[in-house]
């Protein structure tokens, strides 16, 4: 068993894979107390401060978020009650919000339910799909107090470190290069909130979003990488990539709270600054500084390796990401210039989107609701049809 374990251990942790010729495992074993190389097995920590993470968070969003919430005029969702219906429920996760006709009139024959009723189960299903906005609120403050808190540690770290300020610092010395604390608890930082994450998906009852594959994806990538990164390390210019992507996070964030709230001028001011400083730190400083750093930099200093081509390769693919990512909020910017407001947020559709198209799909159906009302976020707002027939 040992020498199977041996063998596999051997075969994940390759060398020549991971290090290439200009370094072995060894090197990262340091005799003098006074300097730290990476351990990979210190930053399992990172689940653990992950799930303390999670508390901090529902501390934070119970005691102090939801308040504010209502006080701005959200409201929490009320409960809507869904009758057990394993066949309607196996239809909606094939077909999501458009169930066809045909399909409707099978399920009809399936079940002791007629027409209408399918259609109000249908329409109720897809508002529990959607996040509420109180929800949505609650989650990007979240986002604004981590990304905030990490790109001023962040700066505060690395104020100091020559890398910052000349990059090719990041391979001078490699790999025997010290790891102070203050860059070991900005990763243990930023990786630990990417553990509490994907926590949050598979333990969070009204996590509904319709990402949320997409979201686990994500997660699950970005934890291997700062956990590679650290393996390798590749943690000086891993620390650049962090603090850049931090920077345009929380302002998108505050936009988004803005415009849950219907603070309309408020969410387009934030929305402005969110551009600008997106078009810096991912248009320019990333490529001019980070990519520069690892794409060219690096080999007057280390013979390249299948696992950098791994790591630059995503580098690049990120880049791609930005320049779409910037497309799709520039052209939001010229909503906003030729509408004159932001109706749309790119990234996730609002609850008041969903009730407005569902109800529109409902009233074209003839779909009556109980008590003549259909269930918005936390509002029941009601219809005028019975009036309008007297």
């Amino acid at each position: 068993m040992a020498t199977f374990w041996d063998r596999f251990h051997n075969f994940i942790w390759n060398e020549h894979f991971w290090l290439g010729d200009d370094a072995r495992w060894e090197d990262f074993i340091s005799s003098d107390p006074s300097v730290y190389y990476p351990k990979i097995s210190h930053m399992n920590w990172s689940i653990i401060v992950g799930i303390a993470l999670m508390l901090v968070r529902l501390i934070y969003e119970s005691f102090l978020i939801k308040p504010l919430g209502q006080w701005m005029g959200l409201k929490e969702r009320k409960r809507i009650y869904l009758k057990d219906a394993p066949v309607l429920e196996a239809a909606f996760k094939t077909y999501r919000s458009k169930v066809p006709q045909d399909q409707i009139m099978k399920l009809v024959k399936q079940t002791e339910m007629t027409e209408r009723q399918i259609q109000r189960w249908f329409f109720k299903r897809r508002i529990l799909q959607m996040p509420s906005s109180m929800y949505k609120f609650r989650e990007c403050s979240w986002h604004v107090l981590f990304y905030t808190t990490s790109f001023s540690y962040g700066i505060y770290a690395l104020w100091d470190k020559p890398w910052l300020w000349v990059t090719v610092n990041c391979w001078v010395g490699w790999p025997k290069q010290h790891i102070d604390n203050d860059i070991f608890n900005l990763y243990l930082l930023e990786l630990s909130f990417y553990w509490s994450l994907l926590f949050a998906i598979f333990f969070q009852r009204d996590y509904q979003k319709k990402d949320k594959k997409e979201m686990v994806v994500h997660h699950l990538v970005t934890i291997l990488l700062i956990y590679f990164s650290w393996a390798c390390n590749f943690v000086r210019v891993g620390s650049l990539v962090l603090i850049v992507h931090d920077f345009a996070d929380p302002w998108l964030n505050i936009a988004k709270m803005a415009k849950y709230t219907k603070h309309q001028t408020t969410c387009e001011i934030f929305f402005a600054m969110f551009i600008l400083t997106w078009i810096i730190s991912r248009i320019f400083i990333y490529p001019l500084w980070v990519l520069n750093a690892s794409a060219v930099e690096i080999h007057d200093y280390v013979t390249t390796f299948p696992a950098y081509w791994f790591f630059n390769g995503l580098l690049f693919v990120l880049q791609l990401l930005h320049i779409m990512w910037t497309y799709l909020i520039l052209s939001i910017a010229f909503q906003k210039l030729t509408l004159g407001s932001i109706e749309k947020d790119i990234r996730s559709e609002s609850d008041s989107e969903l009730s407005d198209s569902s109800s529109e799909g409902a009233k074209k159906n003839n779909i009556p609701d109980k008590n003549n009302s259909f269930v918005t976020n936390g509002v029941s707002q009601r219809s005028t049809r019975s009036k309008e027939n007297h």
